[in-house]
């Protein structure tokens, strides 16, 4: 099980902090208080110190994990896993990264003491750089569309609302395209295999749960979507008129829907028929598979992105009875990393939670504490007042400044 959102929590919290309260500390002090779930809660005198305070408490719950990425980067990984390691290892010292990173200065050494990029901010339409697709400038992906689809129904927003939508588990991609492959099978146009499979989901609520078969058919339908609409096919007109991938199928999928809603009548209602009869006839073999309600997978300590092995497997964990862990619904419980609510008529009223704990030491408590959360789709206490932190503190460390007279005045500079 990856967890390398950590630093989020400490990177909002130190921008909130530091922009609401005023300094709490005298002499060029460091305080780290945590809190029940083993938060750090930083408070300093400026931002070099903020952010020193920062690496040290992400430093103290996972250097290790700290140490595994500048490995990866530095392609030194195989000194710790051995020869498996070793391709991986020779193709980031042949791209450079860390020596490049190396001979930026100002990545390397910034004046302003800590280093940032536009991943810290809100990205928006008005935003003049391309951050690759996948951040919605291809239009809506398979989650995105239903989270429009809930805010579009909300008046007001609230924590409850908020819990309500955090927990959806409803695939709107695969309700959409069952309905226009219900609308075919009325009009005569699906094959006989295509017609078995949409009758295998014909009570199918569209909720993506873990041990349903309808939803691993449904699963399995999307991902077969996502390939389905491309040039030098038979669906090279769709393609062209829609574009691929789901961003693609949303668009059809809408575009046609809305177009019978108006007019009863679909467009390009033959290229539609052998797109959903390919989509359909692809994904029948799912129903022939054998059916497993037993799932128990293990959460591999420091596997990361890269799939490594265990380097200590007595910290592996088994992984608990989740609701959906589909990447196709909203709440796509694999998914969740750090979540945090901020109620901003009322900042001590936010709540948060970080599966399975916070710290990265399977020796600390915060190791694996807030699984039940995680479980439930429910939230913790997230006070952001000082006030109001220290009601819940754990534990409080003070450190002293390691910025010099000198540095503190390029700082201020």
């Amino acid at each position: 099980m990856k967890k390398q959102t950590a630093p989020r929590i400490f990177v909002i919290s130190i921008f909130v902090l530091a922009a609401i309260f005023p300094a709490w500390l005298s002499g060029n002090q460091i305080e780290i208080i945590r809190d029940y779930w083993g938060i750090a809660h930083i408070y300093a005198d400026n931002d070099l110190e903020l952010f020193f305070g920062s690496g040290y408490a992400t430093a103290e719950d996972r250097m290790f994990q700290m140490e595994l990425s500048r490995r990866k980067v530095a392609g030194t990984l195989s000194e710790i896993y051995g020869k498996d390691l070793l391709e991986s290892d020779k193709l980031m010292r042949t791209l450079g990264l860390y020596k490049l990173a190396q001979e930026i200065p100002h990545v390397l050494n910034p004046s302003s003491g800590f280093v940032a990029s536009a991943n810290h901010l809100p990205v928006g339409d008005w935003y003049p750089h391309s951050l690759t697709i996948g951040t919605g400038g291809t239009g809506h992906n398979r989650r995105s569309i239903r989270l429009y689809e809930l805010q579009d129904d909300q008046n007001d927003f609230t924590f409850e609302s908020f819990s309500e939508i955090h927990r959806d588990d409803v695939s709107a991609i695969a309700r959409d395209f069952l309905s226009l492959a219900r609308t075919l099978s009325e009009r005569n146009l699906l094959l006989q295999i295509s017609a078995r499979t949409l009758k295998a989901l014909i009570d199918w609520d569209y909720r993506l749960l873990e041990n349903s078969r309808a939803a691993d058919v449904a699963e399995t339908i999307v991902q077969v979507m996502h390939r389905s609409l491309r040039p030098s096919t038979v669906t090279a007109l769709l393609a062209s008129k829609y574009g691929g991938g789901h961003a693609g199928n949303i668009f059809l999928l809408r575009s046609a829907m809305e177009e019978l809603e108006r007019t009863q009548k679909l467009p390009d209602e033959e290229e539609l028929a052998v797109w959903v009869n390919q989509v359909l006839e692809a994904s029948a073999g799912s129903l022939r598979e054998p059916f497993s309600q037993v799932r128990k997978a293990v959460m591999v300590y420091q596997t990361n992105l890269e799939g490594l092995p265990s380097i200590y497997p007595d910290a592996n964990r088994s992984m608990p009875d989740l609701v959906t862990t589909s990447g196709n619904t909203v709440w796509s419980q694999l998914g969740n990393s750090y979540t945090l609510i901020v109620d901003l008529s009322n900042i001590d009223n936010s709540r948060a939670f970080l599966p399975p704990g916070v710290s990265e030491d399977p020796r600390s408590t915060h190791f694996f504490d807030q699984v039940e959360l995680w479980v439930a789709g429910e939230t913790r206490p997230a006070p952001l007042s000082r006030e109001e932190v220290m009601k819940y503190a754990e534990s409080i460390e003070t450190l002293p400044s390691p910025i010099n007279k000198t540095m503190r005045q390029s700082g201020s500079d």
